[in-house]
């Protein structure tokens, strides 16, 4: 079974049932949803308490934060207290990239939701596009390493990288690798060490080759692993059982074989 540490079960315009469905029949498994907002969060919550192969994280998105309280993060932290299945807080960040929100909006979030994660002892998912320095520099001043930390959808290079691995914070890579032109990323990825790495499909979003462009299905997580055992040079078998641990690990759930 291959994890999908990172998908919006919510934003697939497909009946959620017949996705879990089809990525447990394609090996995949679990899916962590994620939450973007208060009601993506309880979508996710509700998901993960309706199908077995399904655990949730919740968060508010970096371009959701524009008028986020702090009674948003109060609902935030009883969503997860309350729900059994909630694995992580995320996902957070920042992102530069889109202009939804006000840039120290966007960080005074994110100090919040580190703050959460720490004080809940829940991994923290994190959302960087285009905004590496200040991301990392949050992440220090928050002690965000004493939660366990991963880096959603890496775009780092390999100075970040080694920056981020000598913090411990795991790494995840999605559909991009995959891509023609991600010499870079697949370079990234081929360093990362064993025990580090994670993959995802962010599903609706970033589909792997050959679906480049079209809406994005958890059981699509096989194709990001296939990449990553032809980068690494090991076998699909022997990338399943590296996911698997490593999501054990970083979520603190059981994937293999035992859960069942």
């Amino acid at each position: 079974m291959i994890p999908d540490t990172h998908a919006h079960l919510d934003l697939v315009e497909l009946e959620t049932g017949e996705v879990v469905s089809a990525a447990e029949g394609a090996g995949v498994s679990p899916i962590i949803t994620i939450g973007i907002n208060l009601a993506s969060s309880i979508d996710a919550v509700r998901h993960s308490e309706s199908f077995d192969s399904v655990y949730a994280a919740v968060g508010i998105h970096p371009n959701d934060t524009g008028n986020m309280t702090a009674e948003d993060i109060d609902r935030l932290e009883e969503i997860a207290r309350n729900g059994a299945r909630v694995v992580a807080i995320g996902e957070t960040g920042l992102d530069y990239y889109r202009d939804r929100s006000p840039a120290e909006r966007q960080k005074d979030a994110f100090r919040a939701h580190i703050r959460l994660a720490r004080r809940l002892g829940m991994a923290l998912i994190v959302h960087d596009r285009q905004a590496h320095d200040d991301t990392l520099e949050i992440l220090k001043e928050e002690k965000a390493d004493e939660t366990r930390v991963v880096m959603h959808c890496f775009s780092g290079d390999t100075d970040m990288l080694r920056e981020v691995l000598g913090r411990g914070y795991f790494v995840s890579f999605a559909g991009p690798i995959t891509f023609k032109k991600s010499q870079a990323a697949r370079k990234v990825a081929s360093l990362v060490p064993d025990d580090r790495l994670l993959a995802e499909t962010d599903a609706p979003f970033l589909s792997p080759e050959p679906y480049r462009g079209k809406p994005n299905v958890p059981d699509r997580v096989r194709l990001v692993a296939n990449e990553l055992s032809r980068i690494r040079g090991v076998t699909t078998d022997e990338m399943a059982n590296l996911l698997a641990a490593n999501t054990e690990t970083a979520f603190g759930i059981e994937t293999r074989e035992k859960r069942r």
